[in-house]
């Protein structure tokens, strides 16, 4: 954030990483893993076990259709 780059110029990857950095920027340990752990859980109440769109290979055709462009 302190390059002087304007954040929303930049790949979504890398604006994610911006928006995280920023958000624990003066976090202590444990608030920062409190976080992590909140950002990385499944949404309340949803079961993911056995769902076609959050599996390995559903997760890597996506990634590949976005690599390409393609939906």
């Amino acid at each position: 954030m302190r390059t002087g780059r304007e954040p929303l110029d930049l790949p979504l990857p890398s604006l994610l990483d911006v928006i995280y950095a920023w958000w624990v920027e003066g976090g202590d340990e444990k608030e920062v893993a409190k976080f992590r752990q909140r950002l990385e859980a499944p949404p309340a109440g949803e079961e993911l076990e056995d769902r076609a769109e959050w599996s390995d290979d559903e997760t890597d055709l996506s990634f590949a259709r976005a690599l390409s462009g393609s939906r």
